[in-house]
């Protein structure tokens, strides 16, 4: 087994604690937003007038003059600005892979105060200890429970972040490590509404974050019937974005812990090809076709939401070996033991009892055997998966083992 490296990103809490150190990190971002906005009306410009595109490497050449006339430019460190200018990069190829895709294109907007909170430093950062160290300014301290699990491995890039008037430093690491190899195991996952299912029978629950929603619903509503500009709102808005920020943190952890549990089980994880913009859209409908059950359709969206599918298969993509995404269509209807499909197997949200065999199974789990199934079919078979319903008795001697 031959070694490979491979980059994880470890969050430190950033403890500028002098305030020479917190101005300067505040005037360092707010330099990067006017590059940043700058850079991006250069390029809307030149098109406009020569019908040519300026990339990274032009504006990373004009950079270089900047800095010479610039003495405040010339302040901050490049390795940051380099930074600012490859996020905008970035940003246009996103636009045009979109484009080419047939999707929402978003073209890269100007940022506001409120819309950059964060600078990439690409180079030359320095950990030590509880020390991290920014290139052109010195050494500042960092905080993380639990350590430092990658110690002895190099630090590549950080990002220094502010959320809710706090600073945090992401910083990623290249880590040596002994190369997976494909050993045949497969594994199926079943999303639904609040929890994740694996064909192994574990069943992955969100985390109940249902009392920190419910604060934010009160402080969001408190927020509306506040003056605006006045300190009391905005001692409520930043309150507001700590609880929210408390709820993406549990959420996303939870996704990363999922995602690795299932990525360590098996080398190939099948998920469904899930479209879950088409699943979550709107239900009121139209004033000359209103909608149904708008409220419970509502209900059901944020839950969906709230698992994060798409950020779960995300995760899964870059940590398992391989990953097979499989038609979602009569998985919950099929039985797992023989192959029947009826719709009258699946008793209630958890529960399946099939009608042919008797079979009975937690539904969502059921489902992950059938996915698991269709992963092995698109794996060894023709690498298709019929569009009608399958048939009503399934040879599945050899692709369940």
């Amino acid at each position: 087994m031959s070694g490979s490296v491979i980059h994880r990103q470890i969050v430190y809490r950033l403890l500028p604690e002098r305030r020479t150190n917190w101005r300067w990190l505040e005037r360092a971002l707010e330099a990067q937003r006017q590059l940043y906005n700058a850079a991006l009306e250069e390029r809307i410009d030149c098109y406009r007038k020569t019908g040519h595109s300026v990339t990274y490497i032009d504006q990373a050449k004009s950079l270089t003059e900047c800095r010479k006339a610039l003495p405040d430019m010339a302040a901050l460190p490049v390795n940051i600005q380099r930074g600012t200018l490859k996020r905008l990069d970035h940003a246009y190829k996103a636009f045009f892979r979109r484009v080419k895709a047939g999707q929402a294109a978003g073209f890269p907007r100007f940022k506001g105060r409120r819309r950059f909170d964060s600078m990439t430093i690409v180079s030359g950062v320095k950990v030590e200890g509880d020390r991290l160290r920014i290139p052109a300014f010195g050494w500042l301290r960092i905080r993380r429970r639990g350590g430092n699990p990658y110690s002895d491995s190099k630090p590549v890039s950080a990002v220094l972040k502010r959320e809710a008037g706090k600073w945090y430093a992401v910083v990623c690491y290249a880590v040596e490590t002994a190369q997976r190899e494909d050993d045949g195991t497969v594994i199926g996952v079943d999303m639904n509404a609040g929890q994740v299912a694996a064909s192994d029978g574990r069943l992955f629950h969100a985390p109940d974050v249902g009392r920190l929603e419910a604060r934010a619903k009160r402080l969001a509503r408190k927020l509306a019937r506040q003056k605006r500009a006045s300190g009391r709102r905005e001692r409520t808005r930043a309150r507001l974005a700590k609880t929210r920020r408390r709820i993406a943190g549990r959420q996303r952890d939870w996704r990363h812990r999922t995602s690795r549990a299932l990525a360590d089980s098996a080398w190939t994880v099948a998920v469904e090809d899930l479209r879950t913009r088409a699943m979550t859209a709107s239900a009121r409908g139209t004033a000359e076709e209103p909608g149904s059950q708008v409220r419970q359709k509502a209900g059901l969206n944020r839950v969906i939401l709230d698992t994060g599918w798409a950020q779960l298969r995300a995760m899964l993509e870059y940590k398992a070996g391989r990953t097979v995404a499989v038609p979602p269509h009569y998985t919950s209807q099929t039985c797992a033991a023989c192959g029947v499909v009826d719709a009258g197997s699946r008793r209630s949200q958890a529960g399946f009892h099939c009608v042919a065999c008797g079979h009975a199974d937690n539904a969502d789990a059921n489902a992950a055997r059938n996915i698991r199934r269709r992963g092995l079919t698109l794996l060894h078979g023709d690498g298709a998966w019929p569009s009608g319903p399958p048939a009503i008795r399934e040879n599945t001697g050899k692709l369940a083992a």
